[in-house]
């Protein structure tokens, strides 16, 4: 299940409330200090014989009171090295409070997967199983991402790729570095491209780098219409959210408190969020292999 943690809640209290332990809730949750929790944060309490993804990172997660890489790092897999590199800071310099990393992921070799995002579509019809797509091209996305403005050479020639699919998971790419005028020339470039929905993700990409420098790296755009839920399952109440909507993220990763399958079976996974026009608080749900419908 999911615990909102209120005012005066410790883990200990939490924990000895549902029955688990300190232990096993750090087990399950990106946590570095046991003793600052939030209030309004979503905390996955454990049920006996679920696998779990760890709750509150990936693809990215917001820093808080208390954080620093070499807590993190272990939590998302990684060094505190490599988590440092893919997300271009020093090893040696303290995290920013409300600042977001991208979790999970380390740098590429940029030929290597330009190449690879070339030769995997070979045809104009894009003749692509789910599992290319979302193994290749989503997950490369965020490859791409952790190169910051230096993927853009390597990226803008794949925006004349006869693939849409190509095309639109290098806007996509863009659109997650979003800094740089070499960024910002490229999705500037791709709104003339020829498919109508590489054209609008690249509008999307293109107001998210202006939002980027002046806002937060944490504001987000909707690439679908979406369903914002009170809670983090499909059964509680919620509003539409159109794409394009602008949004803040607050916890990346929670799992369904409700223990809801997914639509590749597993648990499903929300992502809780702040709409930026309205401040309004909820949860927006994965699709395909636990993807996030934003850019």
């Amino acid at each position: 299940m999911i615990y909102v943690v209120q005012g005066g809640d410790t883990l200990e209290r939490i924990a000895d409330r549902f029955g688990s332990s300190v232990a096993r809730l750090l087990e399950v949750n990106v946590i570095c200090d046991p003793q600052l929790i939030l209030v309004g944060q979503p905390l996955l309490i454990p049920d006996a014989g679920i696998d779990y993804q760890r709750a509150g990172g990936y693809p990215y997660y917001v820093v808080q009171y208390g954080d620093s890489l070499t807590c993190l790092a272990p939590q998302f897999h990684q060094s505190p090295a490599a988590l440092a590199a893919s997300n271009r800071l020093s090893i040696a310099a303290p995290l920013t409070v409300g600042s977001e990393l991208l979790a999970g992921f380390t740098a590429p070799d940029p030929m290597r997967l330009a190449s690879e995002w070339a030769t995997t579509a070979t045809s104009p019809d894009c003749d692509l199983n789910s599992m290319q797509q979302h193994g290749i091209y989503y997950i490369g996305s965020f490859q791409w991402e952790t190169l910051g403005e230096a993927a853009v050479p390597f990226l803008v020639p794949l925006l004349k790729h006869r693939c849409d699919t190509v095309r639109y998971y290098t806007v996509m790419s863009l659109g997650r570095i979003a800094t740089g005028d070499a960024t910002r020339a490229a999705l500037e470039s791709a709104i003339q491209d020829q498919t109508p929905y590489v054209a609008e993700l690249a509008k999307l990409g293109l107001r998210r780098a202006k939002l980027v420098p002046e806002v937060t790296k944490r504001v987000h755009l909707l690439t679908a219409d979406q369903r914002l839920y009170a809670e983090p399952n499909g059964s509680s109440a919620s509003i539409p959210l159109p794409a394009g909507t602008e949004i803040f993220s607050m916890r990346w990763n929670i799992p369904s408190g409700t223990n809801e399958e997914g639509p590749r079976g597993g648990l499903e996974y929300y992502d809780q969020v702040q709409v930026r026009s309205t401040g309004q608080v909820g949860y927006l749900g994965r699709v395909g292999f636990n993807d996030a419908e934003l850019i």
